[in-house]
């Protein structure tokens, strides 16, 4: 256990005192602060892009009052005729302006702008007269407003309930309302976020700590003083605190960032939500459990397969070429996750390893799926995980000596003929 731990710990020091760690712990945070400050900056241009000064022409007394009052951040320009505004947008003093074909019922008009000039927001000026023209209608009808009002509150309204069976049959409605759904939702997408990032991230990296020295006179003198075996799984656990070391330093960050903001007493209403989040998680608590339960699953299930393939490589130059189906089938996985929960190849994939932390939890937070079909996922994916964290083992333990530039069936193959004559030796 002694050798074991040194294996353990020269992997954990070269993979996480290294600049490549730096760059994968960076990586998402700076790619998660670019992608929120372009989406600032272009909700904020676009918000500016959509007011501006805009010209009227030809508009009635009461028109104008209408704009006037209206609170929607537009400046307003009154001209008696449309050369007047023309020049106008040709100077720069307007943004656009609006001819009236109608001012009676119904009112009617043009917007001009220059082509690449502001996009300004029409709709809302036309809301605010399409209600100033109904509000005239009314009056000159001689219809009570009142009445109007309660006619047009009097909607069609439908409240779409789900109903689970249970098995003696019993009908129960699911009470949940939108935004517990949400927050379930949410849950889900971040399992197969995390996941679907693990793959892209550490499958290459896993593969390549195991192809490392295979076949080199190094490992010859390693094999001298420890087993393939201990090795193997040396390596293994070695790779899996890095990733621990990962996720604790982003908890790390998390913390010391929120008593920054909230030492600094930052405005941070515009990411406040219209419900309680911790009620909300306490309510999930049991898609909570589940996801993370699905998140290590994988997270395990990936790392097992990447071992096995990085037990076939005889060269580092290698590992590209076979993690490449690897990191397909966890895109596959993450699209399928994506469709309906009760599509046919959805209830499938979820109880298909590669597929079951993406799929499942979806299933799980649309209450598309029963204990027994949850539980067998997890046994399976389990069995499956085990079974090829022993068979990567004794992959390495036949074929850590032999190098091959065959292709990785034709090693699959050599490795598994070296296996079956160990085993006849032994």
């Amino acid at each position: 256990m002694n050798k074991m731990g040194i294996v353990i710990r020269e992997v954990y020091r070269k993979n996480v005192f290294s600049w490549a760690f730096v760059t994968m712990v960076l990586g998402p945070i700076l790619m998660i602060g670019v992608i929120g400050l372009i989406g600032f900056f272009i909700g904020s241009s676009q918000e500016a892009e959509s007011v501006g000064n805009i010209g009227i022409v030809g508009a009635t007394q009461e028109i104008q009052t209408v704009l006037n009052q209206s609170d929607l951040g537009n400046e307003y320009t009154y001209y008696e005729a449309q050369k007047e505004a023309e020049t106008a947008l040709d100077e720069g003093t307007i943004n656009g302006f609006i001819t009236f074909d109608s001012v009676e019922a119904p009112i009617s008009g043009k917007y001009y702008r220059e082509k690449v000039g502001k996009d300004i927001d029409v709709n809302q000026i036309q809301l605010v007269l399409q209600a100033y023209q109904t509000q005239t209608s009314i009056e000159n009808l001689g219809i009570d407003p009142a009445k109007i009002a309660e006619i047009e509150a009097q909607q069609v309204s439908f409240e779409t309930i789900n109903l689970n069976f249970s098995e003696s049959g019993e009908v129960q409605a699911d009470t949940a309302n939108q935004d517990l759904k949400s927050v379930r939702t949410g849950l889900a997408y971040t399992v197969c976020f995390v996941v679907y990032m693990f793959i892209m991230i550490y499958i290459g990296i896993i593969s390549q700590e195991i192809a490392t020295e295979k076949g080199s006179r190094i490992m010859e003198i390693v094999l001298s003083s420890i087993s393939a075996t201990q090795h193997f799984f040396g390596k293994m656990i070695g790779i899996g605190l890095v990733i621990l070391t990962q996720l604790a330093i982003y908890v790390v960050l998390f913390f010391v960032g929120r008593f920054i903001f909230n030492q600094m007493n930052f405005d941070l209403s515009f990411l406040s939500l219209p419900f309680s989040l911790s009620e909300m998680l306490s309510k999930a608590m049991n898609d909570l459990l589940l996801g993370g339960l699905f998140a290590l699953i994988g997270i395990l299930t990936y790392s097992s397969l990447a071992g096995f393939l990085g037990s076939l490589v005889s060269k580092v130059e290698d590992v590209n070429k076979v993690s490449a189906p690897l990191i397909l089938l966890g895109v596959v996985g993450f699209n399928i996750g994506m469709y309906a929960t009760n599509n046919a190849i959805v209830k499938i994939g979820s109880l298909v390893p590669f597929f079951t932390p993406f799929v499942m939890p979806f299933r799980v937070a649309a209450e598309t799926v029963t204990s027994t079909e949850i539980l067998l996922s997890i046994v399976i994916t389990i069995v499956f995980m085990v079974i090829c964290l022993w068979v990567s083992a004794m992959f390495y333990k036949s074929n850590v000596l032999v190098t091959s530039d065959k292709g990785l069936l034709a090693t699959l193959k050599r490795s598994y003929q070296l296996l079956k004559s160990e085993r006849k030796h032994d």
